[in-house]
């Protein structure tokens, strides 16, 4: 009767390993991150991104969005005279239901892009990000200040850790909405 616990238990704990080693390829499978590695890069703005007045007179479109699903990933590679220039970054693509416009009028799915996201380097898949950003992740939501990109069909995120702020709750939501739209009433008009 004792070898016959023992087996079951040994079993029970053989599927439940198998399983989240099986997890644990699959996320790494889907994310494509293989390295471990994450590698930060800055970039120079026209604009000063800590004036929302600013910030929302550059935007084609300020909104709240929930982000449901990462849709894409395209490197973002400079154009061929310039050589192999550092400091191009991929952009990772997703989708995102507009839930109120403040700049705007987008409504359902649209898809926005980030700067960042997975790149080859080296035989493997490292994460590239603009310092201090992170990517979205599906579930959360956002207040998005983007530009519209007609080649590409999306709308990308003008600067990270201002053009996509996350909205935590109700109340979080309400003050971005109120602080933007001031903003917006009171934008100082972009030079680009």
């Amino acid at each position: 009767m004792i070898n016959m616990l023992t087996k079951t238990k040994i079993s029970i704990v053989f599927v439940i390993l198998a399983g989240l080693i099986g997890t644990g390829l699959l996320f790494m499978q889907t994310n494509g991150y293989n390295s471990g590695e994450i590698s930060y890069s800055s970039g120079d703005v026209a604009f000063n991104v800590t004036d929302d007045r600013e910030l929302v007179s550059f935007a084609d479109n300020v909104f709240i969005g929930k982000v449901i699903a990462q849709t894409g990933n395209k490197a973002n590679t400079p154009p061929p005279e310039a050589g192999d220039t550092p400091g191009f970054s991929p952009q990772t693509q997703f989708s995102i239901e507009v839930v109120e416009n403040i700049k705007g009028n987008l409504s359902g799915m649209i898809i926005v892009s980030q700067y960042g996201g997975y790149k080859e380097k080296g035989g493997v898949n490292e994460l590239h990000l603009i310092e201090g950003d992170k990517l979205l992740e599906p579930g959360n939501t956002h207040l998005f200040a983007t530009r519209f990109n007609d080649i590409d069909g999306w709308h990308t995120i003008i600067v990270p850790n201002c053009g996509n702020l996350p909205v935590t709750n109700q109340t979080d939501h309400q003050n971005k909405v109120e602080r933007f739209k001031k903003a917006y009433s009171q934008e100082i008009p972009s030079k680009f």
